[in-house]
Protein backbone atom coordinates (compact mmCIF):
# COMPACT_ATOMS: atom_id res chain seq x y z
CA UNK A 1 0.00 0.00 0.00
CA UNK A 2 3.04 2.45 0.62
CA UNK A 3 4.49 1.30 -2.12
CA UNK A 4 1.43 2.44 -4.03
CA UNK A 5 0.85 5.31 -2.83
CA UNK A 6 4.49 6.64 -3.85
CA UNK A 7 3.67 5.00 -6.97
CA UNK A 8 0.82 7.00 -7.60
CA UNK A 9 2.68 10.25 -6.14
CA UNK A 10 5.93 10.08 -8.56
CA UNK A 11 3.57 9.40 -11.36
CA UNK A 12 1.86 12.62 -10.32
CA UNK A 13 4.87 14.75 -9.74
CA UNK A 14 6.43 13.58 -12.99
CA UNK A 15 2.76 14.13 -14.83
CA UNK A 16 2.95 17.62 -13.43
CA UNK A 17 6.93 18.46 -14.64
CA UNK A 18 5.74 20.30 -17.47
CA UNK A 19 3.16 21.80 -16.25
CA UNK A 20 5.38 22.44 -12.79
CA UNK A 21 7.86 24.83 -15.27
CA UNK A 22 4.55 27.17 -15.97
CA UNK A 23 3.34 28.89 -13.12
CA UNK A 24 0.35 31.79 -13.00
CA UNK A 25 0.09 33.77 -10.65
CA UNK A 26 -4.23 34.93 -10.72
CA UNK A 27 -5.85 37.50 -9.11
CA UNK A 28 -9.57 37.40 -9.09
CA UNK A 29 -12.01 39.81 -7.29
CA UNK A 30 -8.62 40.44 -4.51
CA UNK A 31 -7.63 37.12 -4.28
CA UNK A 32 -4.42 35.86 -5.10
CA UNK A 33 -3.57 32.64 -6.05
CA UNK A 34 -0.83 30.31 -7.80
CA UNK A 35 -1.71 27.59 -10.65
CA UNK A 36 0.00 25.63 -12.88
CA UNK A 37 -3.04 25.63 -15.14
CA UNK A 38 -4.27 29.43 -16.67
CA UNK A 39 -6.14 31.21 -14.40
CA UNK A 40 -9.98 31.72 -15.40
CA UNK A 41 -11.35 34.62 -17.36
CA UNK A 42 -11.53 37.68 -16.09
CA UNK A 43 -8.52 38.14 -13.49
CA UNK A 44 -5.41 39.72 -13.78
CA UNK A 45 -3.43 37.27 -14.87
CA UNK A 46 0.39 37.23 -14.36
CA UNK A 47 2.51 34.02 -15.63
CA UNK A 48 5.75 33.11 -14.81
CA UNK A 49 7.35 30.55 -17.14
CA UNK A 50 11.05 29.16 -17.48
CA UNK A 51 13.69 31.71 -17.61
CA UNK A 52 14.04 32.51 -22.01
CA UNK A 53 16.94 30.97 -22.92
CA UNK A 54 19.37 33.62 -24.90
CA UNK A 55 20.96 32.87 -27.44
CA UNK A 56 24.45 32.53 -27.30
CA UNK A 57 26.57 35.54 -28.74
CA UNK A 58 27.40 34.68 -32.17
CA UNK A 59 31.66 35.25 -32.22
CA UNK A 60 32.51 38.57 -33.95
CA UNK A 61 34.08 37.74 -37.37
CA UNK A 62 36.71 40.63 -38.20
CA UNK A 63 35.83 42.72 -41.12
CA UNK A 64 38.20 42.67 -44.04
CA UNK A 65 38.54 46.15 -45.47
CA UNK A 66 38.45 47.12 -49.21
CA UNK A 67 41.46 46.47 -51.12
CA UNK A 68 43.69 49.90 -51.85
CA UNK A 69 43.28 51.45 -54.80
CA UNK A 70 46.90 50.84 -56.24
CA UNK A 71 46.49 47.02 -55.60
CA UNK A 72 46.54 46.75 -59.56
CA UNK A 73 49.61 48.50 -59.82
CA UNK A 74 51.88 45.76 -57.42
CA UNK A 75 53.95 43.36 -58.65
CA UNK A 76 51.47 40.12 -58.59
CA UNK A 77 53.60 38.94 -55.49
CA UNK A 78 53.21 42.10 -53.65
CA UNK A 79 49.51 42.14 -54.76
CA UNK A 80 48.99 38.80 -53.70
CA UNK A 81 50.87 39.44 -50.00
CA UNK A 82 48.77 42.55 -49.97
CA UNK A 83 45.58 40.70 -50.03
CA UNK A 84 46.77 37.90 -47.88
CA UNK A 85 47.62 40.44 -44.81
CA UNK A 86 44.13 42.38 -45.68
CA UNK A 87 41.84 38.64 -44.88
CA UNK A 88 44.17 37.22 -42.34
CA UNK A 89 42.15 37.95 -39.53
CA UNK A 90 38.89 37.25 -41.15
CA UNK A 91 40.89 33.57 -41.97
CA UNK A 92 41.81 33.46 -38.33
CA UNK A 93 45.24 33.38 -38.39
CA UNK A 94 47.31 34.13 -35.31
CA UNK A 95 49.34 36.97 -33.95
CA UNK A 96 52.83 35.71 -34.76
CA UNK A 97 51.50 34.73 -38.07
CA UNK A 98 50.43 38.34 -39.34
CA UNK A 99 53.83 39.67 -38.02
CA UNK A 100 55.80 37.48 -39.94
CA UNK A 101 53.72 38.48 -43.03
CA UNK A 102 53.95 41.91 -42.53
CA UNK A 103 57.58 41.99 -42.11
CA UNK A 104 58.08 40.05 -45.20
CA UNK A 105 55.55 42.27 -46.99
CA UNK A 106 57.90 45.42 -46.15
CA UNK A 107 61.01 43.52 -47.04
CA UNK A 108 59.55 42.32 -50.48
CA UNK A 109 57.15 44.95 -51.64
CA UNK A 110 58.57 48.37 -50.06
CA UNK A 111 59.65 49.72 -54.06
CA UNK A 112 56.80 47.97 -55.91
CA UNK A 113 54.30 49.92 -53.18
CA UNK A 114 56.27 53.30 -53.77
CA UNK A 115 56.00 52.50 -57.92
CA UNK A 116 52.16 51.50 -57.54
CA UNK A 117 51.85 55.06 -55.10
CA UNK A 118 53.41 57.26 -58.28
CA UNK A 119 51.28 55.31 -60.68
CA UNK A 120 48.01 55.97 -58.76
CA UNK A 121 48.78 59.55 -58.22
CA UNK A 122 49.62 60.15 -62.17
CA UNK A 123 46.29 58.40 -62.56
CA UNK A 124 44.25 60.36 -60.19
CA UNK A 125 46.65 63.66 -62.21
CA UNK A 126 45.38 62.54 -65.32
CA UNK A 127 41.70 61.83 -63.90
CA UNK A 128 41.60 65.36 -63.15
CA UNK A 129 43.47 66.74 -66.14
CA UNK A 130 40.41 64.87 -68.24
CA UNK A 131 37.82 66.33 -66.28
CA UNK A 132 39.51 70.01 -65.98
CA UNK A 133 39.53 69.79 -70.24
CA UNK A 134 35.73 68.47 -70.18
CA UNK A 135 35.07 71.49 -68.40
CA UNK A 136 36.61 74.30 -70.12
CA UNK A 137 35.60 72.82 -73.39
CA UNK A 138 32.25 72.88 -71.85
CA UNK A 139 32.50 76.04 -70.99
CA UNK A 140 33.64 77.04 -73.84
CA UNK A 141 30.89 75.45 -76.19
CA UNK A 142 28.02 77.00 -74.16
CA UNK A 143 29.54 80.62 -74.36
CA UNK A 144 30.03 79.70 -78.32
CA UNK A 145 26.33 78.67 -78.26
CA UNK A 146 25.49 82.18 -76.58
CA UNK A 147 27.39 84.01 -78.91
CA UNK A 148 26.08 82.53 -81.70
CA UNK A 149 22.44 83.16 -80.53
CA UNK A 150 23.58 86.74 -80.01
CA UNK A 151 24.35 86.76 -83.29
CA UNK A 152 21.03 85.29 -84.87
CA UNK A 153 19.02 87.83 -82.77
CA UNK A 154 20.82 90.82 -83.57
CA UNK A 155 20.48 89.60 -87.22
CA UNK A 156 16.42 88.71 -86.61
CA UNK A 157 16.23 92.36 -85.68
CA UNK A 158 17.51 93.59 -88.39
CA UNK A 159 15.43 91.38 -91.12
CA UNK A 160 12.58 92.66 -89.18
CA UNK A 161 13.87 96.34 -89.55
CA UNK A 162 14.22 95.92 -93.51
CA UNK A 163 11.30 93.71 -94.07
CA UNK A 164 9.15 96.83 -92.51
CA UNK A 165 10.88 99.04 -94.77
CA UNK A 166 8.60 99.70 -97.60
CA UNK A 167 11.21 101.91 -99.76
CA UNK A 168 13.52 99.72 -100.26
CA UNK A 169 15.90 99.63 -103.53
CA UNK A 170 16.61 97.16 -106.22
CA UNK A 171 20.51 96.04 -104.61
CA UNK A 172 19.23 97.03 -100.75
CA UNK A 173 16.46 94.02 -101.42
CA UNK A 174 18.90 91.73 -103.23
CA UNK A 175 20.84 92.21 -99.75
CA UNK A 176 17.68 91.70 -97.73
CA UNK A 177 17.42 88.32 -99.81
CA UNK A 178 21.40 87.24 -99.38
CA UNK A 179 20.74 88.40 -95.75
CA UNK A 180 18.16 86.17 -95.15
CA UNK A 181 19.22 82.85 -97.00
CA UNK A 182 22.45 83.78 -94.33
CA UNK A 183 20.31 83.97 -91.54
CA UNK A 184 18.20 80.75 -92.17
CA UNK A 185 21.62 78.76 -92.80
CA UNK A 186 23.48 79.86 -89.49
CA UNK A 187 20.10 80.43 -87.08
CA UNK A 188 17.53 77.51 -88.33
Amino acid sequence: MKIALFFVLAMAFLSTGVQAQTRYVCTINGTTYQSTRPCPGGGNITSYGPAPSRPSPEPRVPRIGQAPANLKYLSPRCASLNDALRTAQARGLKYDTIAQMQQEYRQECAESEREANALMSQERRDDRDRLNEARKAQALNKERTQLQQQQCDESKRILFKKRARTDLSDGEKADLRRFEENYRSRCS
